[in-house]
């Protein structure tokens, strides 16, 4: 019977991770979906509530970490743009010409932005699938994972304690 219970366990801390895709089903979907489950489930064991925790603290870090990367990209591409003047604006609405013809820094920093932020976003996509499936691996096999570059909103049961010894 406990060997069962401990396997239902394993399933539920991995089904927690994978709904994270959720996020491809609908906007969100990596925290309603993992947070339903974890919430059911969190007070079965501390297993699932701490791979729980794990899972929506990483969801939450990464999309913390993208929008502030699209903000700083978007600021310095809308700054670029701005910073070219009536001089470039006009050359934009007349469309036949390369508008960055007379100050190609604008058009540099433009790239160079969008090409600096749009792989940084695409190295989060790509972290973020590898650790989520190897999450789902180790708690499918019974094993705890921390995931990288996660900030902990939601602390874990241990770190409270250490926070109150001190």
């Amino acid at each position: 019977m406990e060997s069962t219970n401990q396997n239902n366990h394993h399933n539920i801390a991995t089904g927690i991770h994978l709904l994270t895709f959720g996020k491809w089903l609908f906007p969100l979907g990596n925290f309603i979906l993992p947070i339903l489950l974890w919430m059911v489930n969190s007070k079965k064991s501390d297993f699932i509530d701490r791979h729980g925790k794990q899972a929506i603290n990483f969801q939450i870090s990464v999309t913390l970490y993208t929008i502030v990367l699209a903000f700083i990209g978007g600021g310095v591409i809308i700054g670029s743009m701005i910073s070219g003047g009536p001089s470039l604006w006009e050359a934009m609405d007349h469309g036949g010409d390369f508008p960055f013809w007379n100050d190609m820094g604008i058009f540099s920093t433009i790239i160079a932005s969008g090409v600096i932020c749009g792989t940084a976003i695409f190295a989060l996509g790509i972290i973020d699938l590898v650790c989520t499936i190897k999450a789902a691996i180790k708690a499918h096999d019974g094993e705890m994972y921390d995931y990288p570059l996660t900030i902990n909103f939601i602390p874990h049961h241990d770190e409270v304690e250490v926070v109150k010894e001190k």
